[in-house]
């Protein structure tokens, strides 16, 4: 086991689970993400039994890991058991999209409920890495890097260019103004100037930016 979304097979493949994100483990200095340990204990609990494995349309990341869907012996996914535990949250990155509704089910029945990391509120934080918040867009521009939607913390949220086929013009500019709930990974710029924000939070596909009101009706 290396934490509650990647774990070791015996053949010494390292496996990613797909279409989500858990807590960080330190396993240098303990400083664990909150419900790290209750991620990684879960997942490993599930692995005391026969689980199936199914590989994804890009099967491997840039850290060499393998990418799968994992079941249990019922058929039933592990990274939907995770997200209605409330121990991760759902991540879109294409053109691994399989199970996305099933995913997004599991995880609003978890936000419903305030389980596990859905009782933290989502106010941005300066801090690298994985990121699930709440903002409000105040302006938008598009250039050889994509969209850029500045908000009202010191982030800025790109929608790189290898994504813009997911993103029409007009359902872009429509978020100027509105407050919405983004994901990513979120990174601060090497180089630091004063008209641009510190930090730079990227979005791949829409599932992952969404209006506020959107979760008023689950």
């Amino acid at each position: 086991m290396v934490d509650g979304d990647t774990i070791h097979l015996t053949d010494g493949r390292k496996v990613r689970l797909v279409g989500l994100d858990t807590p960080e483990l330190d396993h240098k200095k303990g400083n664990h993400e909150p419900y790290a340990v209750a991620a990684t204990d879960f997942l490993r609990s599930r692995l005391d039994q026969f689980v199936y494995l199914q590989r994804a349309k890009n099967d491997q990341d840039r850290y060499g890991r393998y990418l799968y869907y994992l079941f249990d012996k019922d058929r039933i996914s592990l990274t939907s058991q995770l997200l209605s535990e409330g121990l991760g949250y759902r991540i879109a990155v294409p053109p691994n999209l399989a199970y996305q509704d099933c995913f997004e089910a599991a995880e609003n029945a978890a936000r419903n409920a305030h389980k596990g990391l859905w009782q933290q509120n989502l106010q941005w934080q300066p801090k690298a890495g994985f990121a699930i918040s709440r903002v409000n867009i105040t302006s938008i521009t598009r250039n050889r890097g994509g969209w850029w939607l500045e908000t009202d913390q010191d982030l800025v949220i790109n929608l790189p260019p290898n994504a813009t086929d997911y993103w029409p013009a007009q359902t872009v500019f429509y978020l100027e103004g509105k407050s919405i709930e983004v994901r990513g990974w979120q990174h601060q710029r090497k180089s630091r100037y004063s008209d641009f924000k510190s930090w730079v939070l990227s979005v791949r596909h829409p599932n992952d930016l969404l209006e506020i009101k959107a979760f008023l009706t689950h």
